[in-house]
């Protein structure tokens, strides 16, 4: 059977493998091929956007260019030496080389100028600098650039700053050269006159544009760039063509023109080859950027990239085939091992139902899932329960004694250490019951007996021994105390799941009764008819207890009114423990608002929650914690104001020690003392005298001015506050054994 399965697996497996990697093949052929295909139109728009990007580069060094020369040129024109060139008209010689110079220098500050120009119609004259021997003045009518002074007769027909493409010569008349530039005016003119005052003219050389063009060729030579109007005149110069050329009249050319907006590509013939012109958008002077690109140069690119994918393809499809078939042995096991383990698992689901009975009795219990005898007998029958529905019955609430640190210690196995103490109860309770036990959650299980010997004995003594029993063994097995709460004998199941709560109730008494202890619930709901009263008079105790810091008072009464409690109902346990706790924060508030205290110690209330705690100690740990800080704190307020009361009298001594009427009676009228009190209080505190430190004090300054001063002994008596020189002889001998005299001279 085992190897038929293996058979059958691998079969399975295979195909899925092979589906697997024609799915692979089909999309990389698919992939490939859609691709092969489009390589056109990528390396079109590929090539185009590098086109693009470079005529938008030269555009932007242009723009650069003219904010630069514009800058220049306002420079020239406002600078004070230029200045005399264009307003003066009879300039000394030494005004006329500073002024060139600095021109000169003008010039020389940016590598694409050609020439600069300074006009001066007064005057008549152009004062030109320029990179060729042209430097000097030449007058109007002998100027050389002919073209100039058209540009001035029709001056109004450009804007200031803005570059004018023009082709002119230069030199003698015996040997001319021809030159191309952009030419920028800079010009002032007097009320609206038709003929220029003054003008700074920047001449920059196209041949410095076209390096700038060559060089974004450079990768590809074959490629064309240049600059057109936007009526087709060229604006730009190479080896091909000459600037302000009229080219308006090829097919291509008009393409553009008639396409005023947008930057864009299409493919046409130039020179009968086929190309890709790419062109921009008119920038602010209107001009165009052209770039024309052989067709030749990007088939070339588009047939090595359709070889290359077919190369990665074909090498793609073979490493994929021999992976393929390599791994399809080692696919095969540990699927089929997982799909054993599956059949496995379905097979222990369906013979092992443990977890769902557990789930369907704890439901059952917490009342979560309500269900008629009848439906309830039958999901018994079906988890294979002995139980009987209306057979005599009984429920036990086991509760884990000291659960916080069980479950610290236990962690992840806690659910196992319950299922060990289930086990262990129904193998003792089962020769005498039908048993099931469930994990209701925190530290409680509960055990469900039926009782299916009628003549089984079921006084309290055996339902205890057995429970008992159950104790000795979870502690010897699991090392675990336990503590047991029974619910009455009903006469059926559906009975026993009604009085749960009254079980649960009841197991809270082991406040009282400790851990391990066994309690019935029906003791304890015999609780609920006695009527308690509230220990109003031992409260007032209480509160007065605390109040004075008298720890031992306080406790013994506290203690007094909880050990009435424990023959309550649990719900008057819980009323008197929140009531004693209120109460206790208010005597905290009263001490804090009468400054008895400096600042109010933290209580730690959790233990009202009745899940928190298992026993009366837990409960008390807290409560005698806060008598011991509140008697603390009122120690340490009484001692501040001990400590106050000395340094009090201590400064009145030292203020009126000369006062012969500084007495115990003086002191204690300042300080509203009783002077008995005060005598009293401070020799408890300082275990002195207060007549003794005043004598002491008096002496003291005494012996300072017999050693110091020229006073004579009577009055320094008088000084020190005796009343009389003999009464002060009489002390000072008394208490050095030498007259002040005789201690005068000796010191």
């Amino acid at each position: 059977m085992l190897k038929q399965w293996s058979n059958e697996h691998k079969k399975v497996y295979i195909r899925i493998l092979l589906g697997s990697i024609a799915c692979v093949i089909i999309t990389l052929l698919i992939t490939s091929t859609i691709l092969y295909m489009s390589f056109e139109s990528i390396a079109l728009k590929q090539v185009y956007r590098s086109d693009s990007d470079s005529l938008n580069q030269i555009k932007t060094e242009l723009s650069n260019m003219t904010e630069t020369v514009t800058s220049l040129s306002s420079q020239i024109y406002t600078d004070p030496a230029v200045a005399k060139l264009l307003y003066y008209t009879n300039l000394n010689i030494y005004d006329t080389i500073f002024a060139q110079q600095q021109l000169d220098n003008y010039r020389a500050s940016l590598p694409f100028i050609e020439s600069i120009y300074v006009y001066n119609a007064k005057s008549n004259q152009f004062y030109i600098s320029s990179n060729n021997a042209r430097n000097g003045v030449q007058p109007k009518s002998e100027l050389d650039d002919k073209g100039i002074l058209e540009l001035f007769k029709n001056f109004k027909e450009h804007r200031p700053f803005q570059p004018i493409p023009r082709t002119y010569n230069i030199g003698s008349i015996v040997e001319t050269t021809s030159v191309s530039s952009y030419t920028y005016l800079c010009y002032s003119i007097v009320d609206d006159n038709t003929d220029l005052n003054t003008a700074v003219v920047v001449n920059i050389s196209a041949s410095w544009l076209g390096e700038r063009i060559d060089q974004s060729e450079k990768e590809k030579s074959e490629t064309n760039t240049f600059i057109i109007s936007q009526d087709g005149i060229l604006y730009s110069s190479n080896d091909r063509q000459t600037m302000l050329t009229d080219i308006s009249d090829k097919t291509y050319i008009q393409k553009i023109i008639q396409d005023p907006s947008h930057s864009t590509y299409f493919v046409d013939k130039v020179d009968e080859v086929k190309s890709l012109i790419t062109y921009t958008s008119p920038d602010p002077l209107g001009w165009r950027y052209v770039r024309i690109t052989p067709y030749s140069i990007i088939n070339h690119e588009i047939k090595d990239m359709r070889y290359q994918v077919l190369y990665i393809c074909l090498a793609i499809l073979l490493l994929g085939l021999l992976i393929s078939l390599t791994l399809s042995h080692r696919v095969y096991r540990p699927i089929d091992k997982v799909i054993r383990k599956f059949k496995t698992l379905e097979t222990e689901r369906r013979n092992h139902q443990h977890i769902l009975k557990q789930d369907f009795l704890r439901n059952t219990i917490l009342g979560r899932e309500s269900n008629n005898v009848e439906v309830l007998q039958q999901k018994l029958q079906y988890f294979n329960s002995g139980l009987k529905v209306n057979s005599k019955s009984l429920i036990i609430l086991l509760r884990i004694d000291q659960y916080p640190s069980v479950l610290e210690k236990y962690k992840d196995d806690i659910k196992l250490l319950k299922y060990g103490i289930m086990n262990v109860c129904t193998e003792i309770a089962s020769p005498n019951f039908q048993i099931e036990a469930t994990d209701i959650g925190d530290d409680s299980l509960i055990l469900i007996l039926g009782i299916h010997d009628p003549l089984y004995n079921l006084e309290r003594d055996s339902l205890i021994e057995m429970a008992q029993l159950m104790q000795v063994s979870i502690t010897k097995h699991l090392k675990l105390s336990v503590s047991f709460t029974f619910s009455p004998v009903e006469e059926s199941i559906d009975q026993c799941i009604s009085v749960y709560k009254q079980v649960l109730e009841a197991s809270y008494h082991r406040l009282f009764k400790g851990h391990g202890s066994i309690i019935f619930s029906a003791d304890i709901m015999k609780l609920k008819s006695k009527e308690y009263i509230f220990p109003v008079h031992k409260e007032k105790q209480f509160i007065e207890s605390l109040m004075s810091g008298n720890v031992d008072k306080a406790r013994s009464f506290y203690l007094e009114i909880v050990e009435e409690i424990s023959e309550y109902s649990f719900t008057v346990v819980q009323l008197v423990i929140s009531n004693l706790a209120l109460t206790v924060n208010n005597v905290l508030r009263a001490l804090k608002k009468n400054n008895a205290i400096l600042t109010i110690p933290e209580f730690d209330t959790t233990f009202l929650l009745p899940n928190h705690v298992e026993t009366m100690e837990e409960i008390n740990i807290p409560y005698f914690k806060i008598f011991e800080e509140i008697s603390q704190k009122l120690e340490e307020k009484r001692s501040t104001k001990q400590e106050d009361l000395i340094k009090k009298v201590h400064q009145i001594i030292e203020r009126d020690y000369s006062d012969s009427n500084l007495c115990l009676n003086s002191i204690a009228d300042e300080i509203s003392m009783s002077p008995i009190y005060l005598s009293r209080l401070y020799k408890q505190l300082t275990t002195n005298g207060l007549s003794d430190v005043i004598s002491d004090i008096r002496l003291n300054k005494a012996k300072e001015l017999l050693k110091t001063s020229e006073y004579t002994i009577v009055d320094i008596a008088e000084k020190t506050g005796f009343t009389s020189s003999s009464y002060f002889y009489r002390i000072f001998k008394n208490s050095t054994g030498t007259t002040p005299s005789d201690y005068r001279k000796r010191k």
